[in-house]
C-alpha cells in the first residue's frame, strides 16, 4: 500500500472512530425498579421501539437520539413508567429521530405510539397496545390482550395465545402466525389477511378486508366452523369441510361457502368485498 493510500485510510478510520465515539455519547440509558403489573408507555414520533421481556422487575430503557435536537424524558410514578422524546427545536425525521430498546418484567402492560418508526414487542404477557401510522408492527410470544393499529403499516402477530386480540389498519396488512384467543378480530381497508395455525379451541374470529385477500392456512386438527363471503371476489376452498345442514347464510356458488371440521369448536368468519378468500389445509 502506497503512503497516500495508507494515509487516506487512516484518515477514514479516524471519522468512523470519531462518529462512532459522538453517537455513543448521544446514547441515555434509565433503570427503574417495578412490582408485578407495571405499566410502560413509550412516545415516539421518528425512529424504531424494540421492547422485550427480561425476568427482572426492572425497566431497563437503553435510547439514542439522532442529533442534539431532541431528547428523551423518562419518569417513574408509583408502578408506571413513561417515556417520551422531545423535540428540542422544530426538524425533521432524521434529526428527531430516537432508537429505543427496552427491557419490562414479563407481566408489564405496555403502550406505545409512533408515527413512523417500526415496533417490535417480544415475550410480554400483560397487556400490549400499539398505535403506529406508517411503521411496521410485530407483536410475539404473548398471552394478554394485544390491540394494535396502524395506517399504512403492515402488523405481523405471531405466537399469542388466550387473551383478547385486535388487529386494524387502513392499508397495512395483517398476518397471523399460530394466533388464538377468545376473540380475535383483524379488519383492515386495503390490505391482505394471512392466517396460519388451527384457531384455538373455541374463540370467535373475525377476519375482514374491504378489497384485500383472506388466505388462510389450516392445520388437518383445526376443530373450525367456518363461514366465507366476496361480495366482488372469488372464494377457494381445499380444506375437507362438512356442509352445514341449515346454513346460517345463503351460500353462492364461487362467492361464499361454510362447514365445519372435527367439533366446529373455532367460529371463524371471513369477509371481504373485492378480494379473494382461499382456505387451504396445511
Amino acid at each position: 500500500m502506497s503512503n497516500t493510500s495508507r494515509s487516506a485510510t487512516l484518515g477514514l478510520l479516524a471519522v468512523i472512530a470519531l462518529a462512532t465515539t459522538a453517537s455513543a455519547a448521544g446514547k441515555k440509558e434509565f433503570r427503574y425498579t417495578v412490582t408485578r403489573g407495571a405499566t410502560i408507555s413509550v412516545v415516539n414520533d421518528y425512529g424504531s421501539v424494540r421492547l422485550r421481556a427480561s425476568v427482572v422487575n426492572q425497566v431497563l430503557v437503553s435510547a439514542t437520539p439522532g442529533s442534539s435536537k431532541v431528547e428523551v424524558d423518562a419518569a417513574q410514578n408509583g408502578n408506571r413508567v413513561a417515556v417520551r422524546t422531545r423535540f428540542l427545536q422544530k426538524t425533521g425525521e432524521s434529526d428527531g429521530r430516537v432508537e429505543y430498546d427496552l427491557q419490562v418484567p414479563a407481566d408489564a402492560n405496555v403502550m406505545i405510539r409512533t408515527a413512523s418508526g417500526p415496533v417490535q414487542v417480544q415475550g410480554v404477557g400483560g397487556d400490549v397496545s400499539v398505535d403506529v401510522d406508517t411503521g411496521q408492527v410485530e407483536v410475539r410470544d404473548g398471552n394478554g390482550h394485544v390491540r394494535v393499529r396502524t395506517v399504512a403499516g403492515p402488523i405481523t402477530l405471531s405466537n399469542l395465545n388466550g387473551g383478547f386480540v385486535e388487529a386494524t389498519s387502513v392499508g397495512g396488512s395483517v398476518m397471523l402466525n399460530h394466533v388464538v384467543g377468545r376473540v380475535v378480530s383483524v379488519s383492515t381497508t386495503g390490505g391482505a389477511i394471512a392466517y396460519s395455525g388451527d384457531f384455538g379451541g373455541g374463540g370467535q374470529y373475525s377476519l375482514t378486508t374491504h378489497s384485500g385477500n383472506i388466505d388462510v392456512s389450516l392445520s388437518p386438527s383445526a376443530s373450525v366452523d367456518v363461514t366465507a363471503r366476496t361480495v366482488a371476489g372469488t372464494v377457494e376452498n381445499d380444506f375437507p369441510l362438512q356442509a352445514p345442514v341449515h346454513p346460517i347464510m345463503a351460500l353462492n356458488q364461487g362467492k361464499s361457502f361454510a362447514g365445519t371440521s372435527n367439533a366446529g369448536a373455532s367460529a371463524v368468519r371471513l369477509r371481504t368485498f373485492s378480494g379473494r378468500i382461499r382456505v387451504k389445509k396445511q
